[in-house]
């Protein structure tokens, strides 16, 4: 087992009803005495959601601005707008209430009210560029209204650059939220084709350090397995319209798990497939999780030869465990007569599962054509290969290789 360092986590209020309770739960953590709430422009105004944040907060002591207008892809404009209300308005904190959009936007602006300037200068872009350093943040609270993206408890804002097409990542342990609200009644609601989306963004959080991590850790390797399992089962349920409170409530706990790094701690592991997904969804303005399901077939499709244990693995721990407990939630099982053919299994099996989710779907629909591979490949190369001509993978991902893939999702 490699060594390894696990930050903490933010203080979580988690269960159905935690809305109920946000104004009390907020007062109580003593983050000031007026926030700038930053949300979408759409969901949550018109269910009267952010009326009833806002009638919690008043009723708790605090008064609130309100910023509405973060895009699906939040753009580096909208952040660098929403820093300048919290200090025009002299706000103590930031709330971040919606999806993972918001929440990255919210931590993004918390962090430029403080360090001041354009967002984009702290965020890595290029390979010779000198970001500027975090110095510091305002408190953030969270509370998502999905699951999915894991915003609500890291470090990582992902912000787009709307004149430039690209979407990169801001870390920073000052950005940490300093309470997370979570509340699955929110998902019960939730549109069969984001769930899916979101499910997808899960799945993908755990599988990637897995078949991508060179290190041995078979606590972590369980753990993983254990919880793909769960969420294919729960996920079941809500592909075919039987979802309870109790399925939306194991999803977010495994969309938690997923991104605190208790799943690859020990063997590393690099998330490849958010690395080709963010160019795409920064030019295309696809959503995230659509993107990560059209491309992880692909990308499976394209490395299993080179990690066949680890696929083979995936197989027998997460498909054929759940068959042989008398669930099959895929029918893309196969004549098994060796360990590469167990592999491959995996592939298909995994990209049975994400068609069933509505995330698998060729990208040609979206604007994707082979003109634009050259930006979105050496986007993927220069944003992400830390200086190097390859993106870490099972198999490492060159620019030609990168192409092939984006072909094969057209």
């Amino acid at each position: 087992m490699d060594s390894f360092t696990l930050d903490g986590l933010s203080p979580i209020a988690f269960g159905s009803g935690a809305f109920r309770e946000a104004g009390e739960l907020i007062k109580n953590a003593g983050l000031g005495g007026k926030a700038l709430i930053i949300t979408g422009a759409n969901y949550l105004q018109k269910t009267g959601k952010i009326a009833k944040l806002d009638d919690q907060l008043a009723a708790a002591g605090i008064a609130c601005e309100i910023y509405s207008k973060i895009s699906p892809n939040p753009r580096a404009s909208e952040v660098n707008e929403a820093a300048k209300i919290i200090n025009e308005t002299a706000c103590d904190f930031v709330i971040g209430f919606g999806g993972g959009s918001a929440m990255d936007a919210a931590k993004a602006a918390a962090a430029l009210a403080v360090c001041g300037g354009d967002i984009w200068d702290y965020i890595r872009h290029w390979d010779d560029f000198e970001t500027r350093p975090v110095a510091g943040a305002l408190p953030v609270v969270t509370i998502p209204t999905r699951y999915g993206s894991g915003a609500e408890i890291s470090i990582f804002s992902v912000i787009s650059n709307g004149e430039t097409n690209e979407k990169a990542v801001l870390t920073s342990p000052e950005i940490m939220p300093s309470l997370a609200i979570i509340d699955p009644e929110f998902c019960l609601d939730l549109p069969l084709e984001q769930a899916g989306y979101a499910v997808t963004d899960i799945m993908a959080h755990l599988i990637e350090t897995y078949i991508s991590g060179s290190g041995s850790s078979p606590v972590a390797d369980s753990l993983t397995e254990t919880l793909a399992c769960d969420l294919i089962k729960n996920a079941s349920k809500i592909i075919r319209g039987e979802a309870s409170i109790g399925e939306h409530e194991n999803i977010f706990y495994i969309s938690l798990l997923a991104l605190t790094g208790i799943t690859h701690v020990g063997r590393g592991g690099d998330f490849p497939l958010h690395d080709l997904e963010h160019p795409l969804s920064a030019y295309f303005d696809v959503p995230h999780g659509l993107g990560l399901g059209a491309l992880f077939p692909h990308l499976m499709q394209y490395s299993f030869e080179h990690a066949a244990d680890r696929y083979e693995k995936l197989y027998l721990k997460v498909f054929k465990r759940m068959a042989d407990e008398g669930f099959q939630p895929v029918n893309a099982y196969k004549t098994e007569t060796g360990a590469l053919e167990r592999a491959a299994n995996a592939v298909d099996c995994f990209t049975e599962f994400f068609t069933a989710l509505g995330s698998y779907k060729k990208l040609s629909r979206y604007g994707l054509s082979e003109d634009k591979l050259d930006k979105l490949a050496s986007d993927v190369i220069r944003l992400y290969g830390h200086g190097q001509l390859f993106i870490p993978n099972a198999k490492k991902l060159r620019y030609s290789d990168i192409i092939e893939i984006y072909k094969k999702a057209i």
